[in-house]
């Protein structure tokens, strides 16, 4: 079976760098633009499996119009807990931030201070992976599309993505993704194709 999996389009929240995981907010109309632009260069696919929030139903309906869907709670955006529609600016001065960002210029997932840590988000989107794979097989589905989120998608590909890459070589930008061969007994999901979104 192959999964197309892709990011939402781009939202304001994106735009201005802020951290967006469970608000539910719509897509910028340059969102709902690149996702047009997007979709006819996309394989088509059977079906769609998605997160429950608004952007990632809007993509796919502007991805893959009129193919129908599934929603997978489990693949949902990371939990910011506070940080939730604040950007870097915002929480620069705020300690549980400070010991969040660390020393580099990248966040740390695993000392996640508040919200969902990274091994939380693997487990769940994990959950779902499995969820999705049970029904698609029992449709007989050959290829489905899977519209989430980045953070979700490089907790899942930081898990079963071959070949292995580190957390931060699964990102993909609004819009793009990647085309994967599933293997159905270890869940493992090989890159056929990389979309640059």
């Amino acid at each position: 079976m192959e999964l197309i999996l892709i990011r939402h389009g781009t939202t304001q929240g994106n735009l201005e760098k802020r951290f967006i995981g469970t608000l539910d907010v719509p897509l910028a109309p340059q969102g709902e633009e690149l996702a047009r632009q997007v979709g006819p260069t996309l394989p088509r696919v059977e079906h769609i499996y998605r997160s429950p929030l608004m952007r990632c139903r809007q993509t796919a309906q502007l991805l893959w119009p009129g193919v129908a869907m599934t929603v997978i709670d489990e693949l949902r955006e990371t939990d910011f807990g506070p940080f939730e529609g604040k950007n870097h600016e915002e929480l620069k001065d705020d300690p549980l931030y400070q010991a969040w960002i660390g020393q580099g210029d990248r966040l740390n997932f695993a000392a996640m201070p508040v919200g969902e840590t990274a091994e939380q988000v693997v487990d769940r989107v994990s959950i779902g992976l499995e969820k999705l794979v049970k029904d698609a097989a029992a449709h007989g589905f050959a290829r489905v599309g899977v519209v989430s989120h980045g953070g979700a998608l490089m907790g899942l590909l930081s898990k079963y993505g071959r070949p292995e890459r580190q957390y931060y070589g699964w990102m993909c930008p609004n819009c793009g993704g990647f085309r994967m061969e599933l293997n159905p007994h270890t869940l493992e999901l090989t890159v056929l194709e990389e979309f640059p979104g």
